[in-house]
This record gives C-alpha cells, structure tokens and sequence, in this order.
C-alpha cells in the first residue's frame, strides 16, 4: 500500500474516530440506555449523528474560509499589536499589502476535503434516523 493510501486513511480513520467519540458522548449524556420508546430512541441517534455530522463540516468550511483570507485582518491587527507591545521592536511596521503577500506565497491549507466527507457520513446516518423517528413519531 503506498504512503499516500495510508495517509489518507489514517485521515479519514482518525476523523471518523474524532466523530465517533462525539456521538457517544451525545448518547451517554441524553440517556439513550434509559429511553422507553422507540421515538425517543430514534431522536436520540439522530441528536447524536448530526452533531458531530456538523461541527466536521462547519470545520471545514471553516478552514475553506481560512484559505480565502477571511482572517487576514484579524491576524494583521493581532500581529501588529503584538509587535507594538514589545519594547525596542520594529520601528518600521510591515504594512498590510505586504502582510497579505507573504501570507499568500506560503501557501493554503490543502487536503482537508476528509472533513467534509466524514461529516456528510455522519449527517446521511442523521438523516435515516430522523426519517425512522417521524416514521414512528407519525405514524
């Protein structure tokens, strides 16, 4: 098996488990071993595969963003006041434009698409689980 196959399942298998330890929590802490009914059940597990279904996904919009320079101002004016703070540093500041070349040439965060993924996973078992809820909730 080639490194890269490795790494990409080590990727996935971690994320996966990262998803897995967040559904359990959600199961242990909204009593699933003491639901009485089969709605209740359902609703649980599908509390339980959306959430961390979510937060993978918001995690890599959240570094999409990230790659298009969303917080490139925020760190310019962290960075700035941090600089200032500091006795005899820089009199010369860099300025901005350059700040956001020098982010630029270091390059992007790539190869994060597993988060999305997994969290699509998590999310389609959500949804079986709410369509199985309504089915008995319903009906």
């Amino acid at each position: 098996m080639s490194r890269k196959w490795i790494v990409r399942l080590l990727k996935y298998g971690i994320t996966a488990a990262v998803g897995g330890l967040m559904t359990w929590s959600v199961l242990s802490l909204h009593g699933y071993a003491e639901a009485a009914t089969d709605a209740e059940r359902y609703r649980i597990l599908a509390d339980a595969f959306t959430i961390p279904g979510v937060v993978l996904m918001l995690c890599w919009v959240l570094v999409w963003v990230s790659n298009e320079g969303a917080f490139e101002g925020i760190s310019y004016a962290f960075s700035y006041a941090f600089r200032m703070l500091i006795p005899g540093g820089s009199k010369n500041p860099e300025r901005y434009s350059d700040y956001v070349l020098r982010r630029r040439e270091k390059g992007r965060l790539k190869g994060v698409g597993f988060l999305f993924f997994t969290g699509a996973v998590f999310f389609l078992i959500a949804l079986v689980f709410i369509a199985l809820f309504y089915s008995v909730f319903g009906g």
